[in-house]
């Protein structure tokens, strides 16, 4: 396992095996700070809201089963309001053991999209367990509001004991309970988005600056924000080899979307200043 303080460098994209090709070569500081696997998975779990629940059939001897659910985080794992007629609920109260399969939406291949799934025992909860709970997915969840109430409906926790995080293509692990625990949904993950999109359409210019002063990235014709979290933010460039990843590191970490705008407008200031 990493040292404290290592586990944020881990580079999101590699050389291929058996390359020696320079247009192959990374165009960024390997050790740019990068959030963990667990916290690309953790933040993935948290900011979509539909699944697919796995569970071990009673009815079909043993088969796994899979049902698409609505679920909502809770104290970092999975709830599910569920009704004792679904399958997936007869399944679980003969069989606890699931894993839940959250996928990330967008466009394009969708296997370069992020994914992770979550491998745990799924307990009911009772009812007045916790109203926080209750709220929790309600709030994700306001239409549940009208069979919350309902007799036949209950709440599940699924205790995640471990998880297998893909990234995308050549970007994968598995994380152990314990550093699913200990890691942080990305609290930019809300604002992202909207980020990104500021920046593609009001901001290439500074982009390429940044690209062509603060990576190896020189030739830059554009370039296209891919993605951004606290550590820093992704970038695609287009170089006369086609289009490169860059991935440029904050100098603090940015814990809102005002932070993040200081510290973007922070690096290219630099970058112009290297004109």
């Amino acid at each position: 396992m990493a040292e404290e303080g290592e586990s944020k460098k881990i580079p999101r994209h590699g050389v291929p095996k058996g390359s020696r090709t320079k247009n192959q070569e990374l165009l960024y500081d390997v050790n740019v700070a990068t959030s963990t696997h667990a916290e690309q998975a953790r933040t993935l779990a948290e900011k979509m809201s539909t699944a697919t629940l796995c569970t071990i059939s009673e009815k079909s001897d043993g088969y796994p089963y899979g049902s698409f659910v609505t679920y909502a985080m809770y104290d970092g794992c999975p709830i599910f309001l569920i009704s004792v007629l679904a399958e997936h609920t007869k399944n679980l109260e003969a069989e606890s053991r699931a894993s839940l399969m959250v996928s990330e939406a967008g466009e394009g291949n969708p296997l370069a999209l992020g994914r992770v799934t979550l491998l745990g025992e799924c307990e009911k909860l009772p009812k007045d367990d916790d109203s926080r709970l209750r709220e929790a997915f309600l709030e994700r969840h306001p239409n549940a509001s009208f069979y919350v109430d309902f007799e036949d409906f209950s709440f599940y926790r699924l205790r995640v004991s471990e998880a297998r995080y893909i990234g995308g293509f050549g970007r994968m692990s598995w994380v152990d309970g314990s550093d699913w625990e200990a890691a942080e949904p990305d609290p930019l993950f809300e604002s992202a988005e909207d980020i990104i999109s500021h920046m593609n359409e009001d901001h290439e210019d500074a982009m390429v600056i940044i690209c062509k002063e603060m990576s190896k990235a020189k030739d830059t014709a554009s370039a296209t924000m891919t993605g951004i979290d606290r550590y820093g933010f992704e970038m695609s460039a287009m170089t006369a080899e086609g289009p490169r990843p860059i991935r440029i590191g904050f100098e603090n970490e940015a814990t809102d979307s005002e932070e993040a705008r200081k510290e973007i407008v922070s690096l290219v200031r630099r970058a112009r200043d290297n004109v």
